[in-house]
């Protein structure tokens, strides 16, 4: 037996055991959304949950200085990042930023293989914002929130995730970029929508893991269904990391339903620069 199928079926008979541990929501993110159910919670009381974490307490003010946020005072602490975010805003940005906590292997090769998919999934969900953005410019898909396509963006490959995770566990035999890109390529999209249905996600961002490289081809007509599994397809599309495969939507065909224009927005300068800004900001 290959080291490939042995990784494969090693997976594969975990999921039919039910045996296959999912990565828990990591704990600041959990307690930000225990505090966030709670009507009584204020900014004061959030803050305190996340300046314990220094990380995450910079990304965010960070990405409140970025363009996505834009405002004409700079915000130099945790308060005032957190002012400017919004309380309605803070636990889906919270746990957008807090995901890549769970990417954290000892092995090198299989470092370099979870970087590999951040690196994707802050592409996408850069860009998942700048769609949003677009399509809210043309009057289409007010009722879909950018922060919310960019939390869909950075979990769109969070089926990744457990296999990494036993890929490191047992890196003796299975720390090699072949076999885990095979068993990634067969399992990550419902692995995805196990760990998002397992963290208690909303129904609308669940599917989100499985639709991000094939689009919904059957049941998307026109601009006025759009949902977020378009949204992070058109972005995986439009940065390069929505590998092909069979059925899948291309470009072409979210112009003809007119959702994207014909003319290629994306490459516009101003279009451009906005993506860049937000694709820095989520470093």
């Amino acid at each position: 037996m290959t080291a490939t199928n042995a990784l494969y079926l090693l997976i594969e008979d975990r999921i039919q055991r039910d045996q296959l541990k999912l990565p828990g929501l990591p704990e600041t993110a959990e307690r930000i959304r225990q505090a966030t159910s709670n009507p009584d919670t204020n900014l004061h009381d959030l803050a305190a949950i996340i300046q314990h974490d220094t990380a995450l307490s910079a990304r965010l003010i960070r990405l409140a200085n970025s363009a996505y946020l834009s405002g004409r005072a700079r915000a130099e602490s945790l308060m005032q990042a957190l002012t400017r975010i919004g309380l309605r805003r803070i636990r889906t940005l919270v746990v957008a930023m807090a995901v890549e906590q769970i990417f954290n292997p000892k092995n090198d090769i299989v470092k370099q293989y979870a970087q590999k998919f951040l690196t994707e999934s802050r592409d996408i969900a850069a860009a998942s914002v700048i769609v949003t953005q677009h399509l809210h410019e043309r009057g289409y898909c007010n009722r879909l929130h950018q922060d919310v396509s960019l939390l869909a963006g950075m979990v769109c490959r969070i089926g990744v995730a457990p296999i990494l995770k036993i890929a490191d566990e047992f890196d003796d035999s299975f720390a090699n970029p072949s076999f885990m890109s095979q068993t990634i390529t067969h399992f990550d999209r419902s692995l995805g929508v196990s760990v998002l249905e397992h963290w208690r996600f909303a129904p609308n961002l669940i599917k989100v893991p499985y639709f991000y490289n094939r689009g919904r081809f059957e049941d998307l007509n026109d601009p006025l269904v759009v949902n977020y599994c378009d949204i992070v397809h058109i972005a995986s599309l439009l940065t390069g990391h929505s590998r092909p495969i069979d059925g899948a939507m291309t470009l072409a065909e979210y112009q003809q339903r007119e959702i994207i224009p014909v003319n290629d927005f994306w490459d516009d300068e101003s279009t451009q620069n906005r993506y860049q800004a937000l694709r820095t900001s989520l470093s």
